[in-house]
């Protein structure tokens, strides 16, 4: 895996993790934002993607500053904007920014979007050889 800094923790240098978050505002998407606010040294939030919640996405996105915040359906986008305007996180909307968001680099990629609908972004982080934490038993199939 790689390393993308070193943190000092007393004598000891631990790494801090790149992740990307796939479906942020479902369940398991806050199970994980909840883990990494409890771990926030160990961790550095890549990208944070949501299909409709652009409420709950802005909240996220302005908790953890993620570089990315991509809202799936595009007619939020402009809310996203509005929501994340000043903060230097990076907005995009609709599926292919999602897919893009899934292909950036980063060490692990929690795949949690629900249904068909998380196979071409899951597939995506994979071409890449990123470990994809899996959420989404259709595409296990």
């Amino acid at each position: 895996m790689a390393v993308t800094s070193v943190r000092r923790a007393g004598d000891r240098a631990a790494p801090v993790r790149t992740i990307s978050i796939l479906g942020a505002t479902g369940s398991i998407g806050c199970s994980t934002l909840d883990l990494i606010a409890r771990n926030r040294d160990d961790f550095a939030i890549e990208a944070l993607t949501a299909h409709r919640n652009v409420d709950k996405l802005i909240e996220q996105a302005r908790t953890f500053s993620p570089r990315v915040a991509v809202i799936a359906d595009p007619d939020r986008y402009e809310a996203l904007c509005e929501g994340l305007a000043g903060t230097g996180i990076e907005t995009a909307a609709g599926a292919n920014a999602v897919v893009e968001a899934a292909s950036r680099p980063a060490d692990l990629i929690m795949a949690a979007i629900v249904g068909a609908a998380g196979l071409e972004s899951t597939l995506a982080a994979l071409q890449q050889g990123t470990i994809v934490a899996l959420a989404n038993k259709e595409s296990l199939v």
